[in-house]
């Protein structure tokens, strides 16, 4: 028996009998009286608010538990709190007189937890998968080391997040060779930019398509004519606003008109050099948004499957009007970035041929009826795909263009025979299976470029990243966080439940430490 479970036996028993003498006391706890007296003077000594007794109670040293450990898990561990400001709030709420939470007790907590997280990942981490199959993005970020991420870009479920001295080809190969063992999952193809080392993994060793990242596609773009408008624009509009200023001092000194004629003409020339820079802005804008919502599975002018032939020869037309464009504009192109963009056009396309084929596979296998089939990839597929694309875009132009697709293409499945006389079970089953198809249609590798962002953010609040913490954070992400949808990243790729990370935390962690100045002393 423990000095808190000690305590908390004196505790009840003077609960349930507050006339009771040490001598009883000792005699129901099993304790001797000298014992059972130093228990009495320690709950005294820590009794010095008025909900301090709730501390005592079997239900109140449960909870401190839960909130010792949520306190340090969220905020210390997945926050970069440090446990000195832990230990301020613990103060300020005053448990410091029940719990050991000095910074030094709060650390020993702190690592306690990270290994039991890390001791989670190996009961219930264990592979699961049975034949799936996964479209996997890959990147790199920068730190005290690299850090290599491979990712299912669908469930979000970190593949593998290790620390190394370099990115080449090499250690990529074997990090992925091993977390894809320890896994068991398949990557039917790669999305990443175009690192070498990368184009090199997935060709030699994951045997998959490499589709180039849209995102960093677009950015070449961007990158080329952004800048260039939005500075010219600025300065022409700062050019107008002097001019406006030069001319109403002109007329309050009463200058000669003649004077001011000439900067009049010259506010009306800077205001047309202004109105044709916009102009400029809002086509390359237009072509810009026009890439983005060419690359899909489905037209989106004419709501119907497409090829990736037609989305290959869509964007090469873009292309040659944003060429057009920085002709118009005399808008060099020393870094050849559309050229490097065009190059990528074929494999970036070729993405809508692979997840056509996989849907084709599925209903093949299926042995699915022509009738249902044609529902399937022209009725409901359309309507889960542009829902899905419509939740997951930022509000903008590109989301209403999105809400809009997703509208019509809902009101065709409410319409089409199928959908008013299949089963509610089936028609819930197909639905099931769309949004999972749907999932794995992915042009970019935006969930990695979002983990590189949380490990930046905890490597600053941090100051650097242990490879212990790494491997923590790791479990945290796929088994940890939840999405609105209350599923976790390993949920959604093995398709199975698992224990609540936190609440499997609290069971293991077994009793908080006392802290000294409220001890009973050893009998």
């Amino acid at each position: 028996m423990n000095l808190r479970e000690r305590g908390h036996k004196i505790f009840s028993f003077f609960q349930q009998h507050p006339q009771g003498s040490l001598h009883q006391a000792a005699e129901d706890t099993g304790m001797s009286k000298t014992a059972a007296f130093r228990q009495k003077q320690a709950i005294t000594r820590r009794n010095q608010h008025p909900e301090s007794w709730l501390w005592e109670t079997d239900v109140g040293r449960k909870w401190l538990v839960v909130l010792v450990c949520a306190t340090v898990y969220f905020f210390g561990i997945r926050g970069g709190v440090g446990m000195p400001m832990i230990a301020e709030f613990f103060l300020a709420i005053r448990l410091t007189t029940h719990v050991g939470v000095s910074p030094r007790s709060l650390a020993r907590i702190a690592t306690q937890i990270e290994d039991l997280i890390l001791q989670y990942e190996r009961v219930h981490g264990a592979s699961k998968a049975t034949g799936i199959q996964v479209i996997a993005g890959a990147d790199e970020t920068f730190f005290d080391n690299v850090i290599l991420i491979l990712m299912d870009l669908d469930s979000g479920f970190i593949l593998a997040e290790v620390m190394t001295e370099d990115r080449t080809f090499l250690t990529w190969q074997d990090r992925a060779r091993q977390a894809l063992a320890r896994v068991g999952v398949t990557v039917r193809c790669l999305v990443s930019d175009q690192a070498k080392a990368l184009n090199k993994l997935a060709l030699e060793e994951l045997h998959c398509r490499k589709i180039p990242d849209l995102f960093h596609a677009l950015h070449e773009v961007v990158k080329l004519f952004g800048g260039r408008f939005a500075r010219q624009a600025a300065s022409l509009q700062r050019q107008i606003t002097k001019a406006h200023v030069t001319i109403a001092t002109l007329r309050q000194q009463g200058k000669a008109p003649a004077k001011i004629v000439g900067h009049e003409q010259l506010l009306t020339d800077l205001r047309a050099a202004h109105t044709r820079i916009l102009d400029g802005q809002t086509r390359y804008y237009e072509a810009l948004h026009a890439m983005s919502l060419l690359v899909h599975p489905f037209s989106f002018a004419h709501r119907h499957p497409q090829t990736a032939k037609e989305v290959e020869s869509a964007v090469m037309h873009t292309l040659e009007t944003l060429q057009a464009l920085a002709n118009e504009y005399d808008i060099a192109d020393s870094k050849q970035r559309l050229k490097k963009v065009r190059k990528q056009v074929p494999d970036i396309a070729a993405q809508v041929d692979g997840w056509w084929l996989w849907v084709t596979e599925f209903l093949t296998a299926s042995d699915v009826p022509p009738e249902l089939e044609a529902w399937l990839r022209e009725v409901l597929l359309p309507s889960m795909y542009w829902q899905g694309q419509m939740k997951r875009t930022a509000p903008g132009p590109l989301r209403t263009a999105y809400q809009q697709a997703a509208i019509q293409a809902q009101q065709r499945l409410d319409a089409h025979v199928l959908t008013g006389v299949l089963h509610p079970k089936e028609l819930t089953r197909w639905q099931r299976w769309a949004t999972g198809m749907v999932g794995k249609f992915q042009r970019t590798s935006s969930a990695v470029e979002g983990r590189n962002g949380v490990l930046s953010r905890m490597n600053h609040t941090q100051r650097s990243i242990r490879p212990q913490r790494l491997k923590v954070a790791t479990v945290i992400h796929n088994f940890g966080i939840r999405r609105e949808d209350g599923t976790t990243a390993a949920e959604r790729l093995f398709g199975e439940p698992f224990p609540d990370l936190f609440d499997w935390i609290v069971d293991h962690m077994g009793e908080l430490p006392l802290p000294r100045g409220t001890l009973a002393p050893a009998s």
